[in-house]
């Protein structure tokens, strides 16, 4: 992806451009943002990471100018302020989505990747791990060429897993399935995990969805 990164933090803005760059992406990293609207509108850009606080220009203006100017490249606000309210108003401006920092550099990769795969459409709709197949954009799930039934919640879990091969954490479960108006729990994701692994039995053998302690779930291979 083309990113444009908005950070004025000198040390998290070099870090996240190294993370980035190795992950194959190609980063344009402003560290104010009087600059960031002119940017923005004249290059072509996949993903845009927003820091809230700027010394110069709050990153929510920011957005405001871009969606004024009717730009719909997807928006990841990057800030310290987690309150519910901050979040609506981010939202309502026209951010995509919302990462509060400190933050760990695998969840904002499951952000950006979801939300690029639910931007673009993808060339093809099909998420394929295994026996396990998913048609997006019809939320088809499928075992094996056999099709399996799942609660909205169940689906949304298993596209996480698939979507990205590595250990996500409950809170980024709790806050990628469950609304921000819900009232959950640790629990919650348990039995959710719970029921799933249920539903999708022994048929995707030799994968499963394995419990990292004190760390998340991973959707793994036993062979592997």
């Amino acid at each position: 992806m083309q990113v444009l990164l908005i950070e004025d933090d000198l040390r998290l803005g070099k870090m996240m451009r190294l993370l980035l760059t190795k992950q194959n992406h190609v980063v344009t990293w402003l560290d104010g943002g009087s600059d960031a609207v002119d940017y923005a509108l004249t290059n072509r850009y996949d993903m845009i990471l927003l820091d809230w606080m700027l010394p110069d220009i709050q990153g929510i203006d920011i957005l405001k100018q871009i969606r004024a100017k009717r730009m719909m490249t997807p928006v990841i606000m990057m800030t310290a302020k987690g309150e519910l309210d901050d979040k609506i108003s981010g939202f309502e401006t026209g951010a995509d989505d919302y990462i509060v920092k400190p933050f760990e550099f695998d969840e904002l990769m499951i952000r950006m990747n979801a939300l690029h795969r639910r931007t673009v459409g993808q060339s093809t709709n099909i998420l394929k791990v295994g026996p396990i197949a998913i048609d997006t954009a019809k939320k088809k799930v499928s075992i094996n060429d056999t099709d399996v039934s799942l609660t909205n919640k169940e689906y949304t879990l298993l596209v996480l897993v698939m979507e990205y091969q590595g250990i996500v954490s409950k809170d980024i479960i709790l806050d990628k399935v469950w609304s921000i108006d819900e009232v959950v729990s640790d629990n919650n994701v348990e039995t959710l995990i719970k029921r799933l692994r249920q539903k999708l039995g022994t048929s995707i053998a030799p994968y499963k969805i394995k419990a990292i302690r004190n760390m998340g779930y991973t959707l793994t291979n036993d062979e592997s």
